[in-house]
Formats: C-alpha cells, sequence, structure tokens
C-alpha cells in the first residue's frame, strides 16, 4: 500500500485498529499519520462497514474527498453543507458540524459506520469552534469506534482519560516524537542569515527582554531584513521548494510582486507550467478574475500566492500547480497549514506573531509546528529547513525560544453549546439535558468555580429561550424546531420566523437577508452604498436583533447572537437577477473568495430552513427557485468537486 516501510508507530497503530481498539495518535507533522487513517478505511471496506472522515475546514474535506475518489473510485461520498456527493458511500467525508448536527438530529443514519476519524483532533482547542468536537465526542453513537489523529496533544493521557471515562470501548494511545525528516531551524536577523540558534544569541541582536529605552534605542537603526538577501541564504541551501507563512492576505500579495523581479524557472519549465495554468483555467472555467491577471506573469517565473481571497476554483489551481513541483516559491496564510498535503523543502515565517481573533501575540508553539511541519518531504528531503524572518524591535530572544523550543500547549476545553444544540438535546432529554455536563472534557479537566460558571451559562441559555417561547413545559416549540436546524443563527431565524417576516420576502430579498445574516466583515472592508429598499430591509431587522441583544444581555448570555451585515446586499440582487461573477466582482471591493464563500454559506442556510417541517410549502417553494438561481457557476461547490475527480 505505501512506498515506505511502516514505522513502529504506525504498525502499532494498525495492529490496535484490527484489535477493535479506538486510538489516539500524537505524531509530528509529516511523520505519516493519515496511512493509519487509510490501512483503517480499507480495512472498513474489506469487511462492508462504513467509515466517517472528518476534517475541520471545508477545503481540507474536499481534498480528502478528491484523494480518496481516486484510491478508492466509487466509493467515497461527502457531506459538508454546501455539497453531498454520494452520501451513503462506504467512506463519508464530513466537516464535523455537520456530524456533529446528524447525531444528534437522526444517530440511526449511522448504524453501519464503524470508524470515525478525526483529523487535526487538536482543534477541540479552539475558542470559537472546539467546543462542536467536544459535543462530537460525547455523543458518539455506541457502536463507533474514534481514531483521533494530531501533531500536538501534550496532556495525550488526560485526554484518553476523559476518553475512557464517557465511552465503553477499549482505548490506545500512541505517541511518536521522532520526525521521519528532521526540521533545521535557521533566522534571518538585521538582514544576515544565521543557520542555528545559538549563532543568533551570540550575535546580540536580541535582548533577552523587551521595553527598556535603551533597547528602542539600541536596534531602531538595526538593517531591514532584505528579501533578497532571504532568498539567496534559501539557494544557498538548495532550499526550493518553499512555503512562504504571511499572516495577512495583502502581505501575501506585497510579497509574492516583490519577488517577482526574481525568476525561478528556465525555458523549458516556464513553457511547461504556462500550459499547465492554462488548460486549468479552461478545465475550471476561469476566464477573468483581477486574480489571475495579476498572478499569471508570477507563475510563468515559478512564484504563487494563495489565501481565502482566491475564488475556490483558482486556489485549487494553485494547489495543483505546487504538486507539479513547478512553483517554487508561494506565499500563503496559515490555512495552507491545516492538513493540505502540500509539502515543501523550505518553510519560511514572515513573523512570529499573529492576530488571534481577540489579540494579538507571539505564536503559539502548538501553531508553529503546525506550519514548520510542512518542511521536509518525506522520502525526498534528508532534512527540511525552517526560517524564521525575526526584527529585533518586535522579537525578544525569550520569546523566541519559547515559540521554538518550548512545549506544545495543552489542549484545553472550550465547551459553549450554541442555542441550536441545546435545542435538539432538550428535545431528547428534556430537563436532563444538564446530566450531559458531567461528560464533558470540560467537567474532566476543571474543577469548581469553572464548572459552576459553564453549567450556569447553559442554565442562563435555557431559560432565555424558555422566556422567548422556544421551550415550553418539557418540549420545544414550531419556532424551536427551525431554529434547531440553523446553527448559529437560530434566534435571528426564530423570531424573524414567528413574526411572518420570512413569509413575507420575496425570492430576491430572502437572498439578501441570508447573505446578510451569515457575512461577517473585515476591518478592511469598506461600507458599501444601499438602496432604499436594502436600507428598509434591514430597518425592519434590526428591530429584531436589538431585542434579541436586550434578552441576552437580561440572562448575561455571551456573545451576544450575531448581527445582520449588509455589505453584499447590492451584488446579491445583481447575482439573483443573473449577472456574470466577473460583472458583480467590478461593483464590490471585497475579495472575490470571499464573495464566494458566503454566497455558498447562503446556500447552505437555506437548505437547513428548507429542510424544516415548520416552514409552509409557499416559503419552501420560494427557497427552491432562490437556490436554482444563485447556486450557479462558481458558488456551485459541488460542481467543482465533480470537475476535480
Amino acid at each position: 500500500m505505501s512506498k515506505f516501510k511502516l514505522d513502529k508507530f504506525q504498525e502499532e497503530a494498525i495492529k490496535a485498529s484490527r484489535n477493535n481498539n479506538s486510538i489516539i495518535v500524537s505524531a509530528p507533522t509529516g511523520a505519516g499519520k493519515t496511512l493509519i487513517a487509510e490501512y483503517i478505511i480499507e480495512d472498513c471496506i474489506k469487511n462492508n462497514k462504513g467509515v466517517i472522515y472528518t476534517a475541520p475546514i471545508k477545503a481540507l474535506s474536499n481534498q480528502k474527498f478528491r484523494d480518496f475518489s481516486k484510491k478508492y473510485p466509487k466509493k467515497t461520498g461527502i457531506l459538508t453543507g454546501d455539497v453531498s456527493i454520494n452520501r451513503n458511500a462506504p467512506i463519508l467525508i464530513m466537516t464535523t458540524e455537520i456530524f456533529r448536527n446528524a447525531i444528534l438530529v437522526n444517530p440511526e443514519e449511522f448504524t453501519h459506520r464503524e470508524w470515525i476519524i478525526f483529523d487535526e483532533i487538536h482543534y477541540l482547542d479552539d475558542v470559537e469552534r472546539g467546543t462542536v468536537w467536544e459535543e462530537t465526542i460525547i455523543l458518539l453513537p455506541k457502536q463507533m469506534k474514534i481514531l483521533a489523529l494530531s501533531a500536538t496533544i501534550p496532556n495525550i493521557d488526560q485526554f484518553a482519560g476523559w476518553l475512557r471515562k464517557i465511552h465503553s470501548f477499549p482505548l490506545k494511545s500512541i505517541i511518536e516524537g521522532v520526525r521521519p525528516v528532521p526540521l533545521h531551524f535557521c533566522f534571518q536577523s538585521n538582514n544576515e542569515i544565521f543557520y542555528n540558534f545559538e549563532k543568533l544569541k551570540k550575535s546580540n541582536l536580541l535582548r533577552k527582554t523587551l521595553g527598556t529605552h535603551s533597547y528602542q534605542e539600541k536596534y531602531a537603526f538595526s538593517k531591514p531584513n532584505k528579501t533578497k538577501s532571504l532568498l539567496q541564504g534559501i539557494d544557498d541551501l538548495n532550499g526550493y521548494p518553499c512555503v512562504y507563512f504571511a499572516f495577512s492576505r495583502k502581505k501575501c500579495e506585497n510579497l509574492a510582486q516583490e519577488t517577482g523581479q526574481f525568476n525561478f524557472l528556465n525555458k523549458d519549465e516556464r513553457i511547461k507550467i504556462t500550459k499547465i495554468f492554462n488548460d486549468l483555467l479552461d478545465k475550471f472555467n476561469i476566464f477573468s478574475s483581477p486574480h489571475v491577471d495579476f498572478l499569471e506573469p508570477l507563475i510563468k517565473r515559478g512564484i504563487a500566492y494563495h489565501h481565502a481571497g482566491l475564488l475556490p476554483t483558482l486556489k485549487e489551481i494553485i494547489e495543483r500547480l505546487f504538486t507539479t513541483g513547478l512553483i517554487k516559491l508561494i506565499f500563503t496564510t496559515e490555512t495552507f497549514a491545516l492538513g493540505i498535503n502540500m509539502p515543501a523543502k523550505t518553510v519560511i515565517f514572515d513573523s512570529l506573531s499573529k492576530f488571534y481573533g481577540r489579540y494579538h501575540s507571539y505564536l503559539k508553539t502548538r501553531d508553529f509546528y503546525q506550519m514548520a511541519g510542512r518542511a521536509g518531504r518525506r522520502g525526498l528531503d534528508k532534512e527540511g529547513f525552517v526560517v524564521s524572518r525575526v526584527n529585533p524591535s518586535h522579537v525578544d530572544i525569550l520569546s523566541l525560544e519559547k515559540i521554538i523550543y518550548g512545549k506544545y500547549e495543552p489542549i484545553q476545553s472550550q465547551l459553549n453549546s450554541c442555542y441550536a444544540t441545546i435545542l435538539n438535546l432538550y428535545k431528547i432529554m428534556g430537563e436532563k439535558i444538564y446530566d450531559i455536563y458531567p461528560k464533558s472534557f470540560h467537567c474532566y479537566q476543571d474543577k469548581g468555580w469553572k464548572r459552576k460558571e459553564v453549567l450556569s451559562l447553559l442554565k442562563r441559555k435555557i431559560s432565555l429561550l424558555k422566556d422567548f417561547g422556544y421551550i415550553e413545559g418539557t418540549e420545544i416549540t414550531q419556532k424551536a424546531q427551525l431554529a434547531a436546524k440553523v446553527y448559529s443563527f437560530e434566534l435571528a431565524i426564530g423570531e424573524l420566523f414567528e413574526a411572518g417576516f420570512l413569509d413575507s420576502l420575496n425570492e430576491e430579498d430572502l437572498f439578501v437577508f441570508v447573505v446578510a445574516l451569515v457575512y461577517e466583515p473585515r476591518k478592511s472592508d469598506k461600507k458599501p452604498k444601499l438602496t432604499k429598499r436594502t436600507k428598509a430591509l434591514r430597518g425592519k431587522i434590526d428591530k429584531f436583533i436589538k431585542n434579541i441583544h436586550h434578552q441576552e444581555r437580561h440572562f448575561r448570555v455571551y456573545p451576544l447572537s450575531k448581527k445582520f451585515f449588509f455589505y453584499l446586499s447590492e451584488i446579491c440582487r445583481m447575482w439573483y437577477a443573473g449577472a456574470s461573477f466577473p460583472k458583480i466582482n467590478q461593483h464590490c471591493s471585497i475579495d472575490e473568495g470571499e464573495i464566494v464563500r458566503y454566497f455558498r454559506m447562503a446556500v447552505q442556510v437555506l437548505r437547513e430552513i428548507s429542510t424544516s417541517d415548520t416552514i409552509n410549502d409557499s416559503l419552501k417553494g420560494k427557497i427552491s427557485n432562490c437556490l436554482k438561481k444563485i447556486n450557479r457557476d462558481v458558488v456551485d461547490a459541488e460542481k467543482q468537486l465533480r470537475q476535480a475527480i
């Protein structure tokens, strides 16, 4: 099955799976964890058993679907909310959210599934979405065994202890600390390349601590790190292909443009990559895009960039070009590190700090190695190189040492169930819903006041739901049946439905409404001018949201339900009317990849609403007609995936 001889930890894991054990595997990125998953998948196929493969992001789900579809033709399906292909196949790829939602509503659907594979299980620690992983594990159907994969579980014994407490399956923990391709750490500081950490320390370019006036004065005139010097250093290491991580889309584009003066390809390579690029543009039907125009001359020099602002189809083209080996230098944001199989010889960090949603901070050791792990290709490289660009006025030596040589941060529970999860559980359990908490990782990890805090929040949410009329007695009400379908947007949909607002919308306004509901503006987004029609729609909705927020504050439920943002409203109307994507893109300053993402999210929410028995046939008909008009061309995620296999 593999061109590599199995490592001891792989053999141990495969043997454990065949002895009916669930398994947690903690091994460095690039060590070969996916191979264990593939053995389990093949065993399931041989034994006529089904397997679920969950991934944290759609891009990774899509890639796994493409990979497994090639390996196991006609035996692979995918279910991600905006895509449903071959959902009864033996191998079913799902995002963790969709699997959690499905087992809450209809666990019987999975009776023939014997295994669930959690890729990137450390996502349980994610502040915004970690609760989904925890809920999924608690609610797991009894017959299913777990394969949990991660590069970084320092508290694996604690995690395993929790699993053993709440599930009856035998469980094996397997830890592999050695990376098959060792990493070599280098640094660029003061426009010099330092080939090890000790030499950087001895250079005295970095102080032990930050903040003194003398420090600021001393390093105010340090030489800037020039890209030309960096690329020369990579060349000296024979370090291409190279993945360069920068933590903003704009920075990725600017760096790509800056390096556009260099050429990494010879004449034959240039001809070859130009043909592949043009063929892929034809295949995916991309005729016009600002990013294509910007990327084309760079790609002919072996340079590219990749971030969430690109069209999904264009991101896939870039990924395919990178796998040819003809892209020598790719600038990308951190999502590229999340399991997407794009190994390189060298990884570069533009900075060692990033924005963590609510605050700006140094990189966590875990996140650093998630990205650094892309360096060093097994079977191709003897070692991988990780180069950090260090600005003496921004990084001190102790922080740098902690990032690179510190211990991985332990996985912490982020349990914070949303209204839809609570409503679905209440439907099954009634007031016994509080019996769920003792089964949580949060309860297992924390003591005293933290437990009381989480239980108190759950009680306040249930009190709010009762006050709003979602729960009456021991039953959930009609509007709750609908709200329980739309995770993250429950109260807005429930209240607007009850008021007859959803029924009053025509198909076009329905699309505008749902896109405004899912849209989350970035700091750089410019507020567009709205038509009178859209302003009137916004005015009506704002009254409902203000009331919801008032009640949430009263019950001390935070974070507050999401606001509506009408940034994409006018291009929604153009798209609904049949305008081409290049046409609507000209009327909007928001990245084209963002537009597609939110249109696809709207498709998913509209589908979720339409599956509810609560809504009438008239609204179902409107949703059906709306979907036919909006789920087309680049927005049609299923079409893109079918093209890819």
